[in-house]
């Protein structure tokens, strides 16, 4: 695939003209591959990878098989060290427990809380149909038993005062007479003045009963069953909330007691946990973090990647493409791969797959740098020295520019977005404006500005910059070279 590349690379070497003269190229036409460089490592593309399930912060690597081991199915590869989850195992026993008699607390409360509402209603219930009876009692009973007591005493002074009336006019025709005295005649109409005070009186009593009396008791009883109406009313909105707030209280109390036993059951599962078997049978390989393998007595934590029990007959690399080039790649690119440990050996593979999103743990470990992870086959696997976790550096073959103008990259400096060139002329050296394309590591395309043939000089920046100092002028940069990814 390198040899692809057509350029003829006599017309590229550097050009000294003697004393201070600059260093300097051609502008050429060629054919130039786009190869995408990328580092990553190898890896087998058959097994499976077994990550901790195993939560907390303080856990423990206590026994690991060596990497490399030839394993089966089922073999105990890793063991944690359990005794925090014992610790959380026995926290959360005691949670459970307690949140469950709250539970059962709350229960007793609100069959407790039923009872005590029937009880204030029932009770209310009595009190207004008392008040109703009192009302009922005294205008259909004992109002019309006063007023009858009254009419009838009434009639009886009448009857009294009648009587007294004629006994007095009587004991005058005797008196006249001489039968009887003046004395007794007094006597008489006494009786006669007592009749008439009696019947005042029974007149007097009957009107403050049908003016007043009457009046005030009707008001006072409709008032009390009135209010024992609304008492009843608020016995039944309250009765309603409260049970309401027990039957919440119940509802709570046992959904928390059932968060807390499904965390129980989640803790008691993760002790088997701390034993990790070998998913299938192959090779163990330890996975690597911040390129540290993993040790006895190292802290692990959740969802980590411990190890992956690989088969060793296919190999894959796993490279990472910087972002500004992976937009380039896609799969089924043809890759050329070479593995540090085997020296200049390369081999052949083709891109598999390419990842939609950047690997996060690497920008951070990087510096910020984002790239994004890139599977690529093997072809031509060798029978043996490949193993899982060596170092590989992989050139894909992103395209081919033909038939493009060409210069190499310290041609070029940039200012202001804007790109130039220092064209070598008889006259000078002088800076050119240029419109760029596709670059390699090595060649920048030219797109317009400059022609086959010319000269250019391989120090613009240095130039650029020169430029900068004898004539600075505000709202300017200094001129940057081409950047170009690795």
């Amino acid at each position: 695939m390198v040899g692809a590349l057509t350029i003829d690379f006599a017309s590229w070497l550097p050009v000294r003209a003697g004393g201070d003269a600059p260093i300097t190229a051609l502008v050429v036409r060629s054919n130039l591959p786009i190869i995408i460089s990328a580092g990553g490592e190898l890896e087998s593309a058959e097994g499976a990878q077994v990550l901790c399930e195993v939560e907390g912060s303080n856990v423990k690597i206590v026994e690991m098989t060596p990497e490399g081991t030839q394993v089966r199915q089922g073999q105990v590869i890793v063991r944690l060290d359990p005794s925090e989850v014992n610790n959380r195992l026995a926290q959360q026993e005691i949670t459970v427990t307690q949140l469950e008699a709250t539970a059962k607390a709350a229960v007793e409360e609100l069959k407790i809380q039923k009872n005590l509402v029937a009880s204030s209603i029932a009770a209310a219930e009595l009190a207004l149909k008392l008040a109703e009876l009192d009302k009922e009692k005294y205008e259909e009973g004992d109002y019309i038993v006063e007023f009858n007591e009254l009419k009838g005493s009434i009639a009886l002074a009448n009857t009294e005062l009648q009587e007294a009336e004629d006994t007095r006019e009587y004991y005058r025709t005797l008196v006249k007479k001489g039968f009887r005295t003046p004395e007794q005649l007094r006597a008489k109409e006494q009786a006669v003045e007592r009749a008439k005070y009696n019947l005042s009186r029974d007149d007097e009593k009957l009107k403050v009963l049908e003016t007043y009396t009457r009046k005030r008791q009707l008001a006072e009883l409709t008032a009390k069953a009135e209010e024992a109406a609304r008492e009843l009313e608020r016995t039944k909105s309250s009765s309603i909330a409260a049970v309401t707030k027990a039957e919440t209280d119940m509802e709570v109390a046992e959904a928390t007691a059932r968060l807390e036993r499904k965390q129980l059951e989640r803790i008691q599962a993760q002790l088997q946990f701390c034993e990790l078997p070998a998913p299938c049978d192959g090779t163990v390989v330890y996975s690597r973090e911040g390129k540290n393998p993993l040790a006895l007595g190292q802290v692990v934590h959740y969802k980590q990647k411990l190890f992956a029990v690989t088969k060793m007959s296919e190999m894959q690399v796993k490279a990472f493409v910087h972002e500004a080039e992976v937009k380039k790649v896609r799969p089924g690119m043809p890759v050329e791969v070479r593995v540090d440990a085997l020296g200049d050996r390369t081999f052949q593979g083709t891109v598999q797959e390419v990842a939609n999103f950047y690997d996060s743990t690497r920008q951070w470990l990087s510096g910020g740098v984002k790239e994004y992870e890139t599977i690529i086959r093997i072809d031509n696997l060798p029978g043996t020295g490949l193993k899982p976790g060596m170092t590989a550096q992989a050139n894909i073959i992103a395209g081919e520019l033909t038939d493009g103008l060409l210069v190499p990259i310290p041609a070029i400096a940039e200012r202001e977005g804007q790109y130039y060139c220092y064209v070598v002329a008889n006259t000078g050296i002088q800076p050119r404006q240029v419109s760029i394309g596709d670059n390699t590591a090595t060649f920048v395309e030219i797109k317009s500005g400059l022609a086959e043939g010319e000269t250019v000089a391989l120090d613009a920046r240095h130039r650029a910059a020169n430029e900068l100092e004898a004539q600075p002028a505000a709202g300017t940069s200094e001129m940057n070279p081409v950047a170009v990814v690795p």
